[in-house]
């Protein structure tokens, strides 16, 4: 009998360790090896490169997704692994001939069409076809979900979708309402940016998404919003431009003048256009004409210029303003306007994108995958971005929300985020980074020596040759890129037979 007891005595005391140890989510298979745990749990191995340690409010974002994803699906173990944006790439390629690959992943739009044309992204239309969710109902992921300018980057030419939209941004002009505000009181052309309440109230804390009709309203506007001290030096700036922005502020400004960075199937460059000439030079002329900005210089970027309220426009992206508000210990007073119409414009306008989740094909249990993915662009999902992160969403029904609706007042600046996304283009999605490389550095000589270009002593002879050069060696990279494309293709039909 005593034998027994201590059999069973030591017996109860392992168990007693081993539920410890896996309770700390430490030891898990080592137990169920062991045999003292059973259990039935799928791990699915997720990726992504917004980490806790550059922002805590994204590990309280996983952990809440985690918990509600794994209520309702007890048989799937989320295993979260956070990869810098900067490596994103190289990881992703070596993982997918290794013995661990991600199961999921968020894709930047940066990669997405790489990722696919690489062949390493599951279809999703068989799994949209065969969902049983319903359009208009929260859990419905298919297309008519979404905002137009969320659905443009998760698709191939051909149809086939291999991303579910999960956020979307726009590049936007900041305005610092302080600065408006004060300008207004006597300026009845800077007072028509605001919205007014219902009896007719000036509302100081919204201005129209709308509020630039065209570019010449805009310098109108910069100029009598900068301030210079008697040494003719800007105090404050009308405009803040960095040199150093490129392409990225170059394109939201052509879309505006009804320009395209690129075709479709990422062959051609087309900013070196008319269109694109003209955006150019109006940048240009901001900075050399109507002097609206600072000197140019790299030892403070445009960003912190305007946290310091010493601008009263800057070029920036519907995602910054939380960014702001926690950099200034809680200032919100500014608002999100479009890019306003150019010449050969439409009207207002701006460059859009959404980054999306995936499957890749090495993914062993589609089913758990999907099961997340549809989770994460649910509607469920869109609301916990708002709650932990202040995301808005890409998703149609987040914006007729109780969360939405509690956002706009305590955060007036959202109020034309949807509008802007609404109102972009697709912004360029063929081997960014590289074409980067290419344009920035042109683009970014023009605004530097535009004076001497225009008199014919400049690096460029013209602006034109400048913006032709650029577009030039662009053309090359998709070369080189597609001629990629195709060995990837031959690779795989090779493999096939």
């Amino acid at each position: 009998m005593s034998r027994l007891k201590l059999v069973a005595g030591l017996l109860l005391a392992l168990i007693l360790v081993a539920g410890v140890l896996a309770r700390a989510g430490l030891t898990r298979r080592w137990v169920e090896d062991l045999g003292l745990q059973k259990t039935q749990r799928e791990e699915l191995r997720v990726w992504d490169w917004w980490s806790a340690s550059t922002n805590e409010e994204y590990g309280d974002y996983f952990n809440a997704l985690e918990a509600a994803f794994e209520a309702r699906n007890p048989d799937v173990d989320v295993i979260f692994q956070v990869v810098p944006f900067g490596n994103y790439v190289q990881k992703l390629s070596t993982a997918m001939v290794g013995d661990t690959p991600p199961d999921v992943f968020q894709s930047s739009v940066y990669w997405a069409e790489g990722f696919h044309q690489r062949g390493m992204l599951r279809s999703l239309n068989g799994l949209l076809d065969a969902d049983p969710a319903l359009p208009g109902t929260p859990a419905y992921v298919g297309e008519s979900a979404f905002l137009p300018s969320a659905w443009r980057h998760n698709h191939a030419e051909d149809g086939t979708i291999f991303g579910i939209p999960q956020i979307i941004d726009a590049s936007c002009l900041l305005w610092n309402l302080d600065i408006l505000q004060a300008a207004a009181a006597d300026d009845d052309e800077i007072r028509a940016m605001f919205q007014r309440d219902a009896a007719g109230a000036i509302d100081w804390t919204c201005i129209f998404w709308n509020a630039v009709h065209d570019w010449e309203h805009f310098r109108r506007l910069t100029r009598k919003l900068t301030v210079r001290d008697e040494n003719d030096d800007v105090t404050q700036a009308g405009f803040l431009l960095s040199a150093s922005s490129g392409a990225g502020l170059f394109a939201p400004w052509l879309a505006a003048n009804g320009g395209r960075f690129q075709d479709a199937a990422g062959t051609q460059a087309l900013f070196a256009s008319a269109r694109g000439i003209e955006t150019v030079e109006f940048i240009a002329r901001l900075y050399w004409v109507d002097r609206v900005c600072p000197p140019f210089r790299r030892q403070m970027t445009d960003g912190e210029m305007f946290k310091e309220r010493r601008a009263a426009v800057v070029a920036a992206g519907t995602w910054s303003g939380k960014d702001i508000t926690r950099d200034t210990m809680g200032w919100t007073h500014f608002g999100k306007t479009a890019f306003p119409r150019g010449p050969s414009g439409d009207g207002p306008s701006t460059v859009t994108w959404g980054n999306m989740l995936v499957i890749t094909r090495r993914c062993d249990n589609v089913d758990a995958a999907w099961r997340y993915v549809k989770f994460v662009g649910g509607l469920e999902g869109s609301l916990l971005r708002g709650q932990y992160l202040g995301y808005n969403g890409p998703r149609f029904d987040f914006y007729a929300t109780d969360r939405w609706q509690q956002a706009l007042q305590e955060r007036p600046y959202l109020s034309n985020v949807k509008q802007i996304c609404l109102a972009g283009d697709k912004l360029r999605h063929t081997e960014i980074i590289a074409v980067d490389h290419q344009a920035n550095p042109i683009v970014e000589s023009v605004l530097l020596h535009y004076p001497e270009i225009v008199e014919g002593r400049g690096p460029y002879p013209s602006v034109a040759a400048a913006m032709r050069t650029a577009a030039d060696n662009v053309d090359n990279v998709y070369r080189r890129y597609n001629e990629q494309v195709d060995n990837w293709l031959a690779l795989r039909a090779a493999g096939a037979d």
